[in-house]
């Protein structure tokens, strides 16, 4: 069922191109998303196939195209005067951003559109080129001229023509990755290409832009709808698309806690691993977001979670102690690097990882544990005479009467005093954490970890 999709979606390109009377302006084009090979997303749809210089199977995500790593590329063997010089068209759509400075999508020595936020030309010299600001990723990029005063650009759904006078093409070949000059690459994904005479562009944006969300809903059919919401979320702060991989990897983890009914006594949390940026960690996946205080996109892993290394940054996360019935109540989080206070209030609700293994759960004696906690901890009480504890795959009881909680704040990296300030903050790193009514701890600690180690192996 899932080729018959893919062929589908991209019969329905083609026909929807024909209809608008485009299809003939592509005479070089490849769709990169959607098939389970490298061979396949090199299958052009149109014109020659591109000749590829470094990119292997594992570079190939099928629901968002192919991954560079800023030194392999290809040569679309579409040489640049093939077009005539004032009958033309680049474009790409790009699933994730190509970094920072001169960063070439697709390039030849006359046109180009590169990430560098201030070039995008199209059979002009390099020192005429107009300032088009250049977004990072989750687009349609075009450029299209059709005379030899003016050429026109595609960005963010919006079509701009420029003033610019046309210059004769080279017999150059047109690569993607990099600029056809040096060898400076980038890291972008492309999931489509295509090279041609002049085109609609919005025409054009339009059709490849259904096409590439046909190629991701593929990928996600059968996903539960609240991984989906959380996904769009993410890749939305993100400001590019998720990988797969990713993607399966959160719908296992909420499929899972649904089918073992954890799902709603989880009131708020947060993936702080996998998403691509510090702003994708912070979308919650239930509940309200987190405050942050003093993180940097630098203290962000897509495999290691969050983690200030100077331990002064911290996390508001908006839930307060008294938040939750005193004896209906969980913490729990997976820390991938030592420190004390994972989740704490004020002397009522502690979870540590690592340090002094500090766990408090409505009570105000802290147990301590001597067995260092990186990996998933947690705690719960159900009941006013015990609560549960646990740390590296093992649930301790812990019998001690339950006190009224505290209305004060719940922090991540630090503790609350009694004001409600933030104290002690730690040098601990977090992959993830939650915070709700009880639960059963075995049972999510297995599905966290699942989730962390499938990160782990998707990124």
């Amino acid at each position: 069922m899932t080729l018959k999709a893919r062929i589908r979606a991209i019969d329905r390109f083609i026909t929807g191109c024909r209809e608008d009377g485009i299809y003939d302006d592509l005479n070089a084009c490849c769709v990169m998303a959607g098939w389970d090979s490298l061979a396949g997303a090199l299958t052009p749809l149109k014109g020659d196939a591109p000749t590829n210089s470094g990119f292997l199977d594992a570079d190939l995500d099928r629901g968002i195209g192919l991954i560079g790593d800023s030194t392999s590329y290809l040569d679309s063997n579409r040489a640049a005067n093939a077009d005539d010089e004032e009958d033309a068209h680049l474009a790409v759509f790009a699933s994730t951003a190509a970094g920072s400075g001169l960063r070439s999508f697709i390039a030849n020595a006359r046109s180009w559109i590169a990430k560098d936020d201030t070039n995008m030309y199209l059979r002009i010299n390099s020192g005429a080129s107009p300032f088009v600001a250049l977004p990072n990723a989750n687009m349609f990029i075009g450029s299209s001229r059709s005379d030899a005063s003016n050429s026109s650009y595609r960005i963010s759904q919006a079509t701009e023509t420029v003033s610019s006078s046309s210059i004769a093409p080279t017999s150059d070949s047109t690569v993607l990755y990099r600029q056809l000059a040096g060898t400076q690459g980038n890291d972008a994904t492309i999931a489509y290409y295509s090279i041609g005479s002049a085109t609609d562009l919005a025409l054009l944006d339009a059709r490849a832009s259904t096409l590439m969300a046909d190629m991701r809903a593929i990928e996600e059919t059968g996903f539960d709808r609240d991984a989906i919401a959380y996904i769009r979320a993410v890749e939305e702060a993100d400001g590019a698309y998720l990988e797969t991989d990713v993607k399966t990897a959160i719908n296992n983890l909420v499929s899972g806690l649904k089918a073992d009914d954890l799902w709603d006594a989880i009131g708020s949390s947060c993936l702080l691993c996998g998403p691509r940026t510090l702003a994708g960690a912070l979308v919650p996946l239930r509940g309200d977001a987190p405050t942050p205080y003093g993180f940097v996109s630098g203290d962000h892993s897509r495999t290691d979670g969050l983690r200030d290394p100077g331990g002064t940054s911290y996390l508001n996360t908006n839930v307060r102690d008294d938040d939750y019935p005193q004896d209906d109540f969980h913490m729990a989080g997976y820390s991938t690097a030592s420190g004390t206070y994972m989740l704490s209030s004020y002397n009522s609700s502690a979870l540590s990882g690592g340090g002094a293994n500090i766990f408090l759960c409505r009570t105000s004696t802290p147990f301590y544990s001597p067995t260092n906690t990186v990996g998933f901890s947690g705690l719960t009480r159900s009941e006013s005479s015990r609560y549960f504890v646990r740390k590296q795959s093992t649930t301790g009881e812990r019998v001690e009467a339950s006190n009224e909680p505290v209305d004060l704040p719940i922090y991540a990296f630090c503790r609350s005093d009694a004001a409600g300030n933030p104290a002690a903050t730690t040098a601990i790193g977090i992959a993830f954490y939650s915070i709700g009514t009880s639960l059963d701890l075995a049972k999510l600690d297995t599905h966290v970890s699942a989730y962390v180690t499938a990160i782990g192996a998707a990124i």
